[in-house]
């Protein structure tokens, strides 16, 4: 390696040989790169305050029929304990804010009180918009102003704790419930036009350094319709929109696939309004059929 090589950002390695990374405790961070978000998980803390834990470690489990996230944690930290006693956690997520970022590696550092950490606390604290998840001092924490998103959690002891007395262990959190900002819940809502600066952490490496990055202006490709079934896109759409109410057969949405991509969304909106209107919960051919033919009639 030359001298100017040292200072490129971005080294071209593709030449190169891949060797054996020594596998390290902490692999994700010791033996490899893993850049992903995080959560700033509030609790109550045992003498009634709110707790904010920043985790890395956070993973969607179940999410088709049911909605829930895998937290690894270590073992008696603040975060375990409260969760443990008072069964309910909210996931907090906050856009990329170099300022705090600074607060949120001393947010996490180990083996300090909730109120020795939560002098360091960059974030004003405030009530669930749920009625019955307000800051209670016992189980309930507040969430965070400025995260543009909160899940409120409740753990789900059904799903066994590796208690092996090693770290770490893991937590299923049950969603109960997803806020969000009005902005970024219209932006859903109208088919995403931008995406949050959610910031990414590379943990911490060499002992002495948390890892964290800004990205740059997301971008976004079109679904392939040179590949696969036509419909597929359209099942994939209408069965995420009201999946507690309407969904739709395979076979129907093959009936939909001449609507232009831009009103797709509508499209399939203003089939569910009339199925609920009309007691539907399952749009299939004969349905289609029968809507077209009022369209035409």
């Amino acid at each position: 390696m030359g001298f100017f090589d040292l200072f490129r950002r971005h080294p071209n390695t593709i030449n190169e040989r891949l060797v054996e990374s020594p596998m390290r405790d902490n692999w994700y961070q010791a033996s490899a790169y893993w850049p992903s978000p995080f959560a700033l998980i509030t609790t109550v803390s045992d003498d009634g305050q709110t707790n904010i834990g920043p985790y890395q470690l956070t993973f969607p489990f179940e999410v088709i029929t049911g909605r829930s996230f895998i937290v690894c944690s270590r073992q008696n930290s603040n975060t375990d304990r409260h969760i443990k006693r008072a069964k309910v956690c909210a996931l907090n997520y906050v856009e990329f804010d170099k300022s705090r970022i600074k607060k949120i590696v001393r947010l996490g550092y180990p083996g300090q009180t909730t109120a020795e950490k939560m002098v360091d606390n960059p974030y004003t604290l405030i009530d669930s918009p749920t009625p019955d998840r307000k800051f209670d001092g016992k189980r309930f924490p507040h969430i965070i102003k400025e995260a543009f998103q909160v899940f409120e959690c409740v753990w789900d002891e059904s799903q066994p704790i590796r208690d092996d007395g090693k770290t770490p262990e893991y937590f299923v959190l049950r969603i109960e419930r997803i806020l969000m900002k009005e902005t970024w819940a219209q932006n859903l809502a109208d088919g995403v036009k931008r995406l949050p600066k959610v910031p990414l952490a590379y943990g911490f490496r060499d002992a002495s350094k948390f890892w964290f990055a800004a990205h740059k202006k997301p971008f976004w490709l079109p679904i392939p319709t040179d590949k696969g079934p036509q419909e597929e896109a359209i099942l994939y759409e209408a069965n995420r929109l009201d999946p507690d109410n309407v969904q739709f057969t395979r076979d129907a949405c093959k009936k939909l696939t001449g609507i232009p991509k831009p009103f797709v969304k509508t499209a399939l909106k203003g089939i569910i309004k009339r199925a609920k209107e009309d007691g539907i919960s399952l749009v299939d051919v004969d349905y289609i059929d029968k809507l077209n033919a009022e369209r035409d009639g």
